[in-house]
């Protein structure tokens, strides 16, 4: 596969709708998918962490991962600890062979060295294509990240399955 990384970039839409329901139509093809998108179980809380919650496309378990500031806090901060075990989960399911890894976003804990920047690393080592979503505010740190050797793909499902299909994507380097 020519460009095996690539990434959606969304600005107000979030994309987790789209990479689940990408997810699911390989899965139904038969392919072998990992990875995590966020899921907003539709929790009845005041506290905004309860939003911040993974599942896995392999299995559907969901991991929380954040930790509410504190009481009267409005905000979270994000657990590195569970995070931690969704990637060694990861790490798993690409050691176990994958057609595609997808994982929520490329954000600021990928941008400082941490969140699933191994898990991607390990990916590209296995030569497993990873999909991920990005916000612009971090397009710069994907950049230096991926030495601009990734593509920004249309966050549409055509586009998508195209770019999996002919491993040159449907949209411009990075």
């Amino acid at each position: 596969m020519r460009f095996p990384l690539a990434t959606i970039l969304y600005e107000t839409t979030p994309p987790d709708a789209l990479l689940r329901d990408f997810a699911r139509a390989l899965a139904a093809q038969g392919r072998h998918i990992g990875g995590v998108v966020q899921h907003r179980p539709g929790l009845v809380t005041d506290c905004p962490c309860a939003e911040m919650v993974l599942m896995s496309l392999a299995s559907g378990q969901s991991f929380p991962v954040a930790l509410p500031l504190g009481s009267g806090s409005t905000g979270c901060r994000l657990d590195f600890g569970a995070l931690a075990q969704v990637a060694q989960g990861l790490l798993s399911e690409i050691e176990a062979g994958l057609d595609l890894l997808i994982l929520n976003r490329f954000g600021k804990a990928e941008a400082e060295g941490r969140g699933f920047r191994d898990v991607i690393a390990a990916a590209m080592e296995r030569e497993t294509p990873v999909l991920t979503a990005l916000h612009p505010r971090n397009l710069p740190d994907w950049i230096r990240f991926t030495e601009g050797a990734a593509l920004l793909l249309m966050p549409d499902a055509s586009t998508l399955h195209q770019w999996l299909a002919d491993g040159q994507g449907v949209a411009h380097a990075a």
